[in-house]
């Protein structure tokens, strides 16, 4: 199988959003945008700390969906700063590594100008920054932990190089948390409208999934229909052949080829609400539910049913050999489940790869103090810097110049500007590619468009008190069937100053995950169900976000003592209708040869113009966003 296919399934980078004005896509960009970012651009607003709907947040994409949409763009554009090295559109950490590794190979003096239609950097890499009781509690907005296992040497090497420390990491985060830990002890959180009444109950339901301990009492305490609870038994224990009478070569391609849904209907006779169950980590990892992946695909990720589908002596990582990622045992390794995490997620790595481009922005140039360090925004586009990066500013156009450079427009407060620059990387989403670039050949356009990239809600709550959720004693919970599928506490690591809020009633920050796409229908591939989901989000206001997130907490905690009245201080909701990279899916992408899958072609460079973001590797990983800044960066050198 294609190497394209690979499933490195292993804890994806958790998993737009604006509603748009009534007639905003008839509207010129210019009015569209509006002034409304003149405060943040004067250093009035620290981005970290706003509250409500952030993400895409209000105007971040009025500009790109006029563009999009309507083809709209600026007629005039003034020519402004001197001509750049480089001039790269988005600041997430492909952005970031692209300038960073330009700088590094030029030298101090080389001019770069990075442009991000948001306003705080880091693309998914997004913080969220809170104030409780006069200390500082940290939230993840976005992308989430490093999976250093799954890293080449080369994005190991530069997060190394900028300052990541992994094993500090790893010392610092309390070892049972459920995202460090997928063996952990964590909860299970049934709700009320599927399954009759609100419950959490608690267990190692990894292990439980593959058949470890007391499976079977774990099951009954569901306390689901017989049907659905004898069908999970079999499911797991393997004491039932579901596919009898298929030879191995069979069931493998069964395997590939079959929705996990259906296996789990048809074969092992689920009601919607026991299908449901296996649901919450593949909602999280793939954004869709399980009708739209493979058994293989479901089994990969942790899903029951290895033992009841897979011979003895095959093992799931080895049902198709060029797919597979070699399996460490806990036992083995005791890193194989854990990963890295930072308080505040990915986003120290975003701050990280800024204070080495941009130092006047935060003192220090330790690891440990990154996570407590107090950015400067004023400092990131200041005049006469080598390098500068423009928040709010959302790039409309670039093109290759018949004199070898190349103009990069955009628009910023109302205002159309273009730049002149040597060479530009484009690091931002990869399906507005088509229309920056009009230059490009329509085969290469429709390549960039094939990719729907994953919607998805990142909410974080500050609550005043934690006893309501810390009384149960774990720091997660899958959810099924619920608006969030995951919630747990924000990450509990502690680094150099920064140290986590442990004790009961100390305040405690509630990270929650909701995939937006629905379940399939009929024949909709998981692409159909993204661009779904992303109208959905756009539809949605904060209130409705809020709602949804006070009623799960109320069912989840309300038997502790949780009380949304009384204890909910802030909520953030990370709203990003256009989220993380597409990853091909069994199901619904073909086999492509090698080199021709969408992604490879869609990134070849345009002249002077190269692209990187992890859109251009199908892969929704801070690894893949690195390895294609690392590519692009080469091209734009020679």
């Amino acid at each position: 199988m294609n190497k394209d296919k690979k499933l490195k399934i292993t804890r994806r980078d958790f998993l737009d959003g604006v509603a748009l004005m009534g007639g905003a896509a008839a509207l010129s960009p210019l009015y569209v945008f509006g002034e409304n970012t003149q405060e943040a651009l004067s250093g009035g607003v620290y981005p970290p700390a706003l509250t409500g709907l952030r993400g895409n947040h209000p105007g971040s994409y009025d500009v790109a969906h006029a563009l999009a949409r309507g083809g709209q763009r600026p007629t005039e554009f003034e020519e402004i700063d001197d001509v750049y090295d480089l001039v790269v559109v988005g600041a997430g950490i492909s952005g970031l590594t692209a300038a960073y590794l330009f700088r590094k190979r030029f030298g101090a003096a080389a001019k770069i100008l990075l442009l991000d239609n948001h306003d705080d950097f880091g693309g998914h890499a997004r913080r969220n920054e809170f104030t409780a009781d006069g200390r500082t509690l940290l939230g993840v907005g976005g992308s989430l932990n490093l999976e250093q296992a799954a890293m080449g040497d080369s994005a190991r090497s530069l997060l190394e190089e900028i300052g990541v420390d992994f094993t500090s990491l790893r010392q610092g985060i309390e070892p049972d948390y459920v995202i460090h830990d997928a063996m952990s002890l964590h909860g299970l959180y049934l709700n009320a409208s599927v399954y009759g009444t609100d419950r959490a109950m608690n267990g190692q339901w990894s292990l439980t999934w593959a058949g470890a301990g007391d499976f079977k009492s774990a099951i009954r305490s569901l306390q689901l229909p017989p049907s659905d609870e004898q069908g999970l038994i079999n499911l797991i224990s393997g004491e039932q052949d579901f596919l009898p009478g298929m030879s191995a070569q069979e069931r493998e391609q069964f395997m590939h080829s079959t929705s996990y849904e259906s296996f789990l209907s048809e074969h092992v006779g689920l009601s919607p609400g026991g299908v449901q169950i296996t649901e919450p980590w593949i909602k999280a990892l793939f954004g869709v539910s399980v009708a739209s992946v493979s058994i293989y695909e479901a089994l990969y990720s942790g899903a029951p049913g290895a033992a009841a589908l897979l011979p003895p002596t095959l093992e799931a990582s080895d049902a198709d050999p060029e797919n597979a990622e070699p399996q460490d045992t806990e036992a083995e390794n005791p890193d194989a489940y854990r990963y890295p995490i930072y308080p505040d997620g990915n986003a120290s790595v975003a701050r990280l790869l800024v204070r080495h481009l941009i130092p006047e922005v935060a003192a220090g140039n330790t690891e440990e103090n990154i996570v407590t360090s107090i950015f400067d925004y004023t400092q990131l586009d200041r005049e006469g810097a080598p390098v500068r990066l423009r928040l709010n500013s959302t790039a409309v156009n670039v093109r290759n110049r018949d004199d070898g450079f190349v103009d990069a427009s955009y628009v910023v407060a109302g205002k159309a500007q273009t730049v002149r620059a040597k060479h530009c990387i484009l690091a931002g989403y990869g399906g507005m590619v088509p229309h920056l670039c009009p230059e490009l050949p329509p085969a290469q356009k429709e390549s960039l468009a094939y990719g729907v990239k994953v919607p998805f809600i990142c909410t974080n709550v500050l609550l005043r008190s934690g006893a309501a959720v810390r009384k149960a004693g774990v720091s997660g919970y899958q959810c099924p069937g619920s608006f969030y599928s995951l919630v747990a506490t924000a990450p509990p690591v502690s680094q150099g100053n920064f140290q986590p809020p442990t004790k009961l009633d100390d305040p405690v920050v509630v990270w929650m995950i909701h995939a937006a796409a629905p379940s399939a229908s009929g024949d909709q591939s998981s692409r159909d169900l993204y661009r779904l989901g992303r109208h959905q989000l756009l539809s949605m206001s904060f209130e409705d976000i809020e709602a949804a997130t006070l009623s799960q907490l109320e069912g989840m905690f309300g038997a502790t003592g949780f009380n949304a009245e009384t204890d909910v201080e802030a909520i953030t909701a990370n709203r990003w209708a256009h989220g993380y990279a597409y990853e091909y899916m069994e199901l619904h992408d073909p086999v492509w040869p090698e080199g021709e899958a969408p992604h490879e072609l869609g990134r070849a460079p345009i002249g002077r113009i190269s692209i990187a973001n992890s859109d251009s590797e199908a892969h929704a990983y801070v690894q893949s966003a690195i390895d294609a800044a690392i590519r692009a960066v080469g091209e734009v050198a020679g």
